[in-house]
């Protein structure tokens, strides 16, 4: 009876922790690829990228040196490099939520220039969109990369 109760309890196991495990093991191998593209793409455009992270479905690396910071989508091949020396301010924008509750709806870094021709804006957080972490979280990531872009803007 032991020896029933046993195999049993480890087919269930098996059963619920192999689709998990397969997961995750897919998921990091999403993840790999991705900053390998990116890194190759630094390469190619003889960038050095000192930062590297992965914000909902976008990537974004920094290169310290050259003032860039090279922006891609999750599931596409498509970069962009954003030259900081273009701009003279960053601004975090926060959109919240009407009445007493004050939900972050939309998050984002805005970068302008000093005669406000041009901006860009680096999105973190969209209510609409389908990223499963809180805001919350998103705005401290958003306030770390306004740090660090900041310091290089006033560089």
């Amino acid at each position: 009876m032991d020896t029933i109760s046993l195999i049993l309890g480890l087919g269930l196991l098996a059963l619920f922790a192999i689709p998990i495990l397969y997961l995750i093991l897919k998921s990091n191998a999403q993840t790999s690829k991705v900053k390998q593209r990116t890194y190759d793409f630094a390469a190619q455009n003889k960038l050095k990228i000192n930062d590297l992270e992965q914000v909902g479905d976008t990537t974004l690396a920094l290169d310290l040196d050259n003032k860039k910071i090279i922006l891609s989508k999750y599931d596409k091949d498509q970069f962009e490099i954003i030259d900081l020396s273009q701009y003279a301010a960053i601004r975090l924008q926060q959109d919240l939520q009407a009445g007493k509750s004050g939900k972050i709806q939309f998050l984002a870094l805005n970068l302008s220039n000093s005669h406000q021709q041009s901006s860009k804006s680096i999105c973190f957080y969209d209510e609409a969109g389908s990223d499963i972490l809180a805001p919350e979280i998103r705005l401290q990531q958003a306030r770390k990369w306004e740090t660090k872009i900041a310091s290089l803007i006033a560089a």
